[in-house]
């Protein structure tokens, strides 16, 4: 029998954002987590999972341990290497939930999923549930915030594929608030006003976008506007400051939340991820870097 070859790549994607170190393995295949100290913060074990069964023609399944029981989070992910018919698992998606301790408080839980289409997902007891993610065709983001005065939920969905794509764009930006002392729910409308604004452009006719506004007060339609003008959704998503700031208070507040060692959201989407979804409307930092060529590069002063 052949030496293992392990591969523990996206368990180390965790361990690197958390600041932490992997040593191993040892002569049972397990490797410890270290802190920023060098103190054993978890340990990552390589293991059967599943016994198999011979007389069905189930293969034995081995996987992978993750557990992290940090001052800061805990972790227990197991990922399996192979499913019972022997085949191999290595998709490039793959996830993870961590509980972020608070001193005296509820714990906050991140479910996070790198790969293709990224998510992540925030219940928490201070910033409330915290919903983004980029799917085949676009972004979506869903978070609550708080001002002394207001409870406010913002909606931001961004859905602009490639010209050849038979599929409507779209833009649309949602603003819901109501007094401190109400709750802001999916199910209460009472005293709550709600504005959107949305622009579709239909794939048989690029170039002309159909804009719609609303306002809704304690769940009844009060303004309602639609308009056929010319432009695209991203030049609307650019020309509406609102959904720009929605989408960079959220990656500040996520950052405040999750404890990584880099921006969280930086990680999650990659500039490849920008251009083929064409979300460098969100991502100017990204756009910056793509104007220049490699040319430009080259001139560029070495400091």
């Amino acid at each position: 029998m052949g030496e293992i070859q392990h591969n523990l790549e996206k368990e180390k994607k965790l361990i690197e954002l958390l600041g932490y170190s992997l040593v191993g393995p040892n002569g049972s295949n397990r490797w410890f987590i270290l802190d920023e100290n060098q103190n054993k913060v978890g340990y990552i074990q390589y293991k059967k999972i599943y016994n198999g069964n011979s007389k069905k023609g189930y293969s034995k399944i081995l996987g992978y341990q993750m557990v992290i029981d940090s001052p800061k989070v805990s972790c227990d992910f197991l990922r399996p290497v192979n499913d019972k018919f022997g085949k191999t698992i290595d998709g490039p998606n793959f996830g993870y939930t961590i509980e972020i301790k608070k001193d005296n408080q509820e714990n906050d839980v991140v479910h996070i999923n790198f790969g293709d289409y990224p998510s992540l997902t925030v219940w928490s007891k201070k910033y409330g549930f915290i919903e983004f993610m980029i799917n085949y065709n676009g972004l979506y983001l869903n978070y609550k915030t708080k001002t002394d005065k207001f409870n406010i939920e913002e909606v931001l969905i961004y859905k602009n594929p490639d010209n050849d794509c038979r599929e409507d764009k779209k833009y649309v930006y949602q603003i819901g608030y109501c007094k401190s002392n109400l709750e802001l729910s999916y199910y209460n409308h009472k005293g709550r006003t709600t504005r959107e604004i949305s622009g579709t452009e239909h794939y048989e006719n690029r170039n002309k976008l159909m804009v719609s506004e609303r306002t809704f007060v304690s769940g009844k339609l009060r303004t309602k506007r639609d308009s056929i003008v010319d432009g695209t959704v991203e030049e609307m998503a650019a020309m509406n400051q609102m959904g720009i700031d929605c989408f960079d208070h959220f990656r500040f507040l996520v950052n405040q939340i999750v404890p990584f060692n880099k921006d969280v959201i930086s990680e999650l989407v990659s500039g490849d991820m920008i251009e083929e979804k064409n979300l460098s409307v969100f991502f100017p930092d990204y756009e910056k870097e793509m104007e220049e060529t490699p040319e430009q590069k080259k001139l560029k002063p070495q400091v």
